[in-house]
């Protein structure tokens, strides 16, 4: 079973994307900070992490390169944005898998994961 670490300040959002996920038969971690995110995939895991870009206590792009730093090969990295702005291209070229914008479909997420994941 694949598992998902999906990351974000407002729990609400963590909890119905992990509603999602385990609908479609994945495995969910949550954390609501990218330092409880980075301590989550260092004991879990995971082979996807799902991030919200901005954040408190560091953001997606800091979590990104803290995953990186710990392991370049796992797990992928989605980042997720609600700007516009040069995240994307700065996020590519750091190691994540995609960039996403909100408002976010999650059956195609959910796909998207199933690409990257390849399964």
């Amino acid at each position: 079973m694949p598992k998902v670490l999906i990351v974000d300040d407002e729990i609400d959002i963590c909890e119905m994307m992990a509603f999602s996920f385990e609908s479609q038969g994945f495995e969910t971690l949550i954390a609501g900070d990218a330092v409880q995110a980075l301590d989550m995939v260092k004991a879990h895991d995971p082979d996807l992490v799902i991030s919200d870009i901005r954040m408190p206590k560091g953001g997606g792009m800091k979590l990104l390169e803290d995953i990186k730093a710990f392991n370049p090969a796992r797990p992928k990295v989605f980042l997720i944005t609600g700007y516009s702005d040069r995240s994307k291209e700065e996020a590519i070229a750091l190691g994540a898998e995609d960039v996403l914008s909100k408002p976010i479909k999650l059956q195609a997420l959910i796909e998207k994961a199933r690409e990257a994941l390849k399964i």
